[in-house]
């Protein structure tokens, strides 16, 4: 029996039950594997235009040259609102409030009263005190009496010394006579220097005495303590009926026509920071405000931790609710002080948490790492990591090697 043809197979009639020969199908009829074949070799073709779409036909980009120019720069660091005349009030002698006559937000004047401490022990010792003043005085005036009376004694003494003496030079008198004289004449001078003794020595006592009034008229003063500067009490520790320590802080009064912002920045903005820049800060208690304000002073000393110095800002205005220690974002615009290198912000990428730009390389797309200096309106500084020259290319879409048409555009 002849065998059908290889593109022939059987089948059962459906009729006869006889088995008939009908073709097989084309795709029966393909090599074994000829699918995968055909799809491997579709692949490849596909992904060589892609490749070479990628790789060999450039694409234009928008691209900055960079060159060393003068630029403004934008400083920026933290700061904390602070006051060049802010008062902690303590009490110099120690003592029980018994009054508080200020409070949290209270404005307050010069010499105003703000508390006052139990005195009545200072008040008797003040009265004992000036009791031995008096006394010393009146022993003051006894010892002055006393003094002109040898004063007195001591000048009779004398007429007598002195008339006698030369008598006894020409016999009249006996030594024995004029021995006597001699002597009184010797006690009235020891008696009048004893006496003016005592009256500097009454005088002394006097002087301290006095001094002591003094001293206590002051001690019973600071039982009430009163404010040194007009300003407002931005708080208050102590209530009445306190054992008020000496140094212990009763409250504190901030003058706010003195208010600043203590602001930080890195030690390498010292040169271009000084004093009348205009600054820019924001609070955050407010951060959708900016609030204007000038460079008052720079500190002369750098933390030698972490590096970084101080700069005084003065504003224009406060905000509406501000506190002492509040929160500042600081910026001051200044100028560089030699020239530098700057791209626009949004051409700035990270990658690794690391900055970086896009780099035209001999007609490729360049990632490179780049160390950020100061903003300067919407451009900021690169320190280093781009030269002069360099074309920036916008970083939307870029990839690695990616080939590029610059079109050039200088800074």
């Amino acid at each position: 029996m002849l065998k059908p043809p290889e593109h022939f197979r059987p089948a059962q009639d459906r009729l006869s039950g006889r088995a008939r020969i009908e073709p097989r199908s084309y795709r029966e009829r393909l090599p074994k594997g000829f699918f995968r074949v055909a799809a491997m070799l579709l692949v490849a073709c596909s992904g060589t235009g892609l490749l070479a779409g990628w790789y060999l036909v450039p694409t234009s980009v928008d691209a900055h040259v960079v060159h060393q120019r003068m630029m403004g720069l934008e400083m920026t660091g933290p700061g904390l609102l602070d006051a060049i005349n802010r008062v902690t009030i303590t009490a110099r002698i120690q003592g029980f409030l018994t009054a508080i006559n200020a409070d949290r937000n209270d404005r307050v004047t010069t010499g105003q009263v703000l508390a006052t401490l139990e005195s009545t022990d200072l008040e008797n010792e003040l009265a004992a005190a000036k009791a031995t003043a008096e006394s010393t005085l009146r022993a003051v005036a006894e010892a002055e009496s006393t003094r002109d009376r040898a004063s007195i004694s001591f000048d009779k003494a004398k007429r007598d010394y002195d008339r006698r003496l030369p008598l006894l030079k020409s016999k009249t008198v006996s030594e024995a006579e004029f021995s006597v004289v001699e002597a009184a004449y010797k006690e009235a001078e020891a008696d009048l220097v004893r006496a003016g003794t005592s009256v500097q020595r009454a005088q002394a006592e006097a002087a301290a005495a006095a001094a002591n009034v003094k001293v206590l008229e002051a001690r019973l003063a600071e039982a009430t303590i009163r404010s040194p500067l007009n300003g407002v009490v931005v708080f208050r520790e102590r209530n009445v009926g306190d054992l008020l320590m000496p140094g212990a802080a009763l409250m504190q009064i901030v003058d706010p026509a003195t208010i600043i912002v203590s602001a930080r920045f890195d030690e390498s903005a010292m040169g271009g920071i000084k004093p009348g820049q205009d600054a820019r800060v924001t609070f955050a208690s407010e951060p959708g405000r900016t609030f204007e304000g000038k460079v008052l002073r720079l500190s002369r000393q750098v933390d030698q931790e972490t590096r970084e110095f101080t700069v005084d800002i003065t504003l224009k205005e406060l905000p509406r609710n501000w506190a002492m220690g509040q929160r500042t974002h600081v910026t001051v615009l200044g100028a560089s002080t030699t020239t530098a290198i700057a791209v626009p912000q949004n051409y700035i990428t990270r990658r690794d948490n690391r900055a970086g730009v896009w780099v035209d390389r001999d007609g490729r797309a360049v990632w490179t790492p780049v160390t950020l200096g100061y903003l300067s309106g919407t451009d900021v500084q690169i320190t280093h990591g781009l030269s002069e020259g360099d074309a920036v290319l916008d970083p939307e879409g870029r990839y690695p090697y990616e080939p590029v048409s610059p079109s050039r555009k200088t800074q």
